[in-house]
C-alpha cells in the first residue's frame, strides 16, 4: 500500500508489475530467513579486550546479539555495501576473539542481493586485527584518516588497483554519487591534492585485506 501511494514506482501496469516483482523478492528474502530466525537466540555475549597503544591503556568493549549456535546472524533488505561488510567484519572479529562455547564462529549477513558469510578466524588473529582497527581509530581522532569505505573496498577487491578505487571516488558517470562528493570528506580533506595516496592504500589494506581473506559470497 505504501509503494502504491508513493512515487518510487511509475503509474499504471508497469509500476504494478515492478511492485509485484519486489514483493516476490521480499517474500523470498523472508522465507530464507525464517528457518534461521526460528532457532532460539542465545543470551547476549559481552566481551572486553585490552588494546594498549603507545603506552596508553585502551580497551575495546562489545556486546553481540542475534547469536545462535549456528553463528552470528545479520540481515538488511538492500544491496550489500562496503559499510555492511565492515560492520559485519567488526562483529565477526569480536565473536572470534571472544570464542563463546557451543557457538559456531561464523557470521552470516543476508541481503537483497545474496549477502555474505565470514569464515572462522583464530582468536589470536582476531585480536590482532581488532587492535589494528583501534590503532586507526585512535589516529583518526587527531587527524583526518584517509579511509573511504567504497573506494577502499574497490581497491582491495581488485587486487590493490588504484584505478578501481578512483572510479568510486570520482564516479565520472554521476559525480554527485562519487565518494568525493560527501560533504564530510570535502571538509576534512580541503587542501589535500590526492586523498587516494599511500596512507589510503595502507588503511584500505589494514581494514579490508583480512576481511577479504575470510569472505564468502552467499548465493542470490
Amino acid at each position: 500500500e505504501l509503494a502504491l501511494a508513493g512515487n518510487e514506482y511509475p503509474a499504471g501496469r508497469l509500476g504494478e508489475r515492478l511492485i509485484d516483482e519486489e514483493l516476490a523478492r521480499l517474500q523470498g528474502f523472508a522465507d530464507e530467513l525464517a528457518p534461521q530466525l526460528a532457532i532460539p537466540p542465545l543470551p547476549p555475549v559481552h566481551a572486553a579486550f585490552d588494546c594498549p597503544l603507545a603506552g596508553e591503556p585502551w580497551q575495546l568493549v562489545g556486546v553481540l546479539g542475534d547469536l545462535r549456535p549456528t553463528g552470528l546472524l545479520r540481515y538488511r533488505y538492500d544491496e550489500v555495501r562496503a559499510a555492511d561488510r565492515l560492520a559485519g567484519w567488526i562483529s565477526h572479529l569480536v565473536l572470534c576473539a571472544a570464542a563463546p562455547p557451543a557457538v559456531r564462529l561464523e557470521t552470516y549477513w543476508h541481503a537483497r542481493d545474496g549477502g555474505f558469510r565470514l569464515r572462522p578466524c583464530e582468536a589470536a588473529a582476531a585480536r590482532t586485527h581488532l587492535a589494528a582497527l583501534v590503532a586507526l581509530y585512535r589516529r583518526g581522532l587527531s587527524q583526518p584518516l584517509h579511509f573511504f569505505p567504497r573506494s577502499a573496498w574497490a581497491y582491495v577487491e581488485h587486487g590493490g588497483k588504484l584505478t578501481a578505487a578512483r572510479q568510486h571516488w570520482h564516479n565520472q558517470h554521476n559525480p554527485a554519487r562519487g565518494e568525493e562528493a560527501d560533504p564530510a570528506f570535502q571538509l576534512a580533506l580541503r587542501g589535500v591534492d590526492d586523498p587516494l595516496d599511500a596512507e589510503f592504500e595502507h588503511c584500505a589494506r589494514t581494514v579490508f585485506g583480512p576481511l577479504l581473506e575470510h569472505l564468502e559470497a552467499l548465493p542470490n
